[in-house]
């Protein structure tokens, strides 16, 4: 098996943030297809099923959906009808809130779901990049609910309030600003020095998630690992890319405050 980690590993181009990529997503996904077992693309599918769950709230928003995701637009809307091929909380979060507006409104409690789930059923690279991407998400919502006046508690209303870190952030709820853990200092740092830009700091922020799911993959080139780091790497490429200002704008309001 290790033999197909490396074949596919040097077949795959350099990634640069911020530059032209020679492969795509459906290039990559092809590659995984014919390189790699079962249990191995069952953990790129997880990491996709992170994009079903942002599509769920495009489709509440009508907006179109991430194709790269494990379910294309129909086979989502009829997952969502018959209620199959998505995890069973999807659909005990949509009965829990009746009109659209209430499922957006709390669409947060979701990925707080997603991401407790797929932390406590992965390891290797997968437990640290979604415990990264919930301790990310966590510290910008703690951050911009200090910048705006808001209530630290209400904003993590569907976290574990007994995680320790999310009690690290309640501690600050009275405090005139949020102080992350040392392993996010350079976030906030970030968040200061990029001003009031949102396609600035959308690019800062970008190049800081870049650069920790590359180190986050170890020093083994050729394994799995690897691969999965890549893959989440591709996907920030190809966002960067095809992203104009305004659209930045608006998705890094969509990533911090929903």
């Amino acid at each position: 098996m290790t033999g197909r980690y490396y074949y596919l590993a040097a077949s795959l181009p350099p990634l640069q943030i911020g530059a032209a990529v020679d492969i795509t997503f459906e290039e990559f996904k092809s590659r995984l297809e014919i390189n790699l077992k079962k249990s191995d693309l069952a953990m790129a599918r997880k990491i996709r099923q992170l994009i079903d769950i942002y599509n769920i709230r495009a489709i509440l928003l009508e907006e179109e959906i991430d194709p790269r995701g494990n379910l294309s637009k129909k086979e989502l809307d009829e997952a969502l009808l018959v209620k199959a091929d998505l995890p069973s909380y999807v659909f005990d979060f949509l009965d829990r809130y009746p009109t659209t507006g209430e499922k957006i409104l709390h669409f947060s409690g979701l990925l707080a779901k997603f991401f407790s789930e797929a932390i406590a059923s992965s390891k290797g690279f997968l437990k640290r990049y979604f415990t990264f991407e919930r301790e990310y998400r966590l510290v910008m919502t703690a951050l911009r609910a200090k910048q705006l006046g808001r209530d630290l508690v209400r904003e993590m209303q569907f976290e574990d309030l007994s995680d320790p870190f999310v009690m690290q952030i309640l501690v600050q709820r009275d405090s005139a600003q949020y102080e992350p853990p040392q392993e996010f200092s350079e976030l906030k740092e970030l968040f200061v020095s990029c001003g009031p830009d949102p396609w600035e700091r959308y690019k800062a922020f970008t190049e800081y998630k870049f650069r920790t799911v590359e180190e986050m993959q170890g020093l083994k080139p050729f394994s799995i690992d690897a691969i999965l780091s890549y893959m989440v790497r591709l996907l920030l490429c190809e966002d960067w890319l095809a992203l104009d200002k305004e659209k930045g704008n608006k998705t890094l309001q969509t990533e911090i405050l929903q």
